[in-house]
């Protein structure tokens, strides 16, 4: 997983990791600070910094697996974003199909 993901996970997930969990990873991906800086300020070793972070990414990969409100985000912008570009050039019947194809996505 790159930074990005793991900040979008966070976003999603968050509070259902430790608090400690959460906020080193937020230091690490959000704030780009260190296992040093992250330990200084959480005033623990840099391998509970790692750790923590380990544990963390495995917990948000593993709700993301399951619950998988990153994927059907991600997936219901892109139909928005093939109904934007259509608008101008389709029938209310394309239109229609692709509101239902969010709803589909919705109800998954």
């Amino acid at each position: 997983m790159d930074r990005f993901e793991i900040s979008l996970l966070r976003d999603f997930y968050g509070s259902l990791l430790t608090k400690k969990q959460d906020e080193m990873l937020r230091l690490r991906y959000d704030e780009d600070l260190s296992f040093g800086e992250i330990a200084e300020i959480c005033e623990v070793s840099r391998q509970a910094v790692l750790d923590s972070l380990n544990k963390g990414e495995r917990h948000l990969e593993e709700f993301e697996n399951g619950l998988k409100c990153l994927d059907r985000q991600r997936r219901i912008l892109a139909v928005l974003d093939s109904i934007e570009s259509e608008i101008d050039n389709t029938t209310k019947d394309v239109l229609l199909s692709r509101l239902t194809e969010i709803r589909s996505i919705l109800e998954d």
